[in-house]
């Protein structure tokens, strides 16, 4: 497999055993840190604030890259250029930017980009945008949103809540911008992804169900062993 791995993770656990197995990336997923402290992944349900002084707190822990969610619950362009700041300042290396609340506005969509690009403080960091619309607006719509990216100088997209079926047809694309992908639902795996070439591949879908799994099992053994005790 050529595309670099980045796994998503939501607790300090995680990020120090990802980084004991070589890897130089981790991506905070929101939904996946929702989890982690409010016990589902309704990402409303949990404040910008909260999640980023969470983020600022897992930074600190690991010279591992992080890279984390830049518009979560944030309703203002001020509040996405404070957020961003924030982010950056704690650590963060790339934050990603989701067209998921304006994927039928492209002009609200470059000015959010633009909101977001006014938090950036230094050149060692980057907004990546999440496109997340592929299946709305078409391959001239994803195409017509990297051209806003390239015109605002953004370097990274990522590519998301797509399918296998759908990578021959983003093939055709033609970008210097750097294309990555997220496995983030069950109808995409690496090997699908690999096909694009990507540069990075970020995956937050298996992480999430073996976070599932382990917690079940984790209590369930608990519990057996409570009742054996007695």
């Amino acid at each position: 497999m050529s595309a670099h791995i980045i796994p998503a993770a939501s607790n300090a656990l995680m990020i120090n055993y990802l980084e004991s197995q070589g890897f130089k990336d981790v991506y905070l997923d929101s939904s996946l840190v929702t989890a982690q402290l409010l016990g589902n992944c309704k990402t409303t349900t949990l404040e910008a604030a909260a999640y980023v002084s969470y983020v600022q707190y897992m930074a600190r822990i690991t010279d591992m890259a992080v890279i984390s969610d830049g518009d979560f619950n944030i309703q203002t362009p001020s509040e996405l250029t404070h957020y961003v700041g924030e982010l950056i300042a704690s650590g963060c290396q790339s934050v990603i930017i989701s067209d998921a609340d304006c994927q039928d506005d492209i002009r609200i969509f470059e000015a959010k980009l633009i909101a977001a690009l006014a938090g950036v403080s230094n050149s060692q960091s980057q907004i990546i945008v999440k496109l997340t619309g592929f299946a709305i607006y078409g391959l001239a719509g994803l195409e017509g949103r990297i051209r806003v990216i390239q015109n605002n100088n953004i370097a990274a997209i990522l590519i998301s809540n797509i399918t296998n079926i759908d990578i021959p047809v983003i093939q055709s694309i033609q970008t210097s911008i750097a294309i990555n992908l997220i496995i983030d639902n069950p109808n995409i795996n690496y090997a699908g992804a690999e096909q694009l070439k990507p540069t990075a591949i970020l995956d937050s879908y298996n992480v999430r169900r073996a976070l599932t799994r382990s917690a079940e099992t984790m209590s369930q053994n608990i519990i057996f062993k409570m009742f054996m005790g007695r």
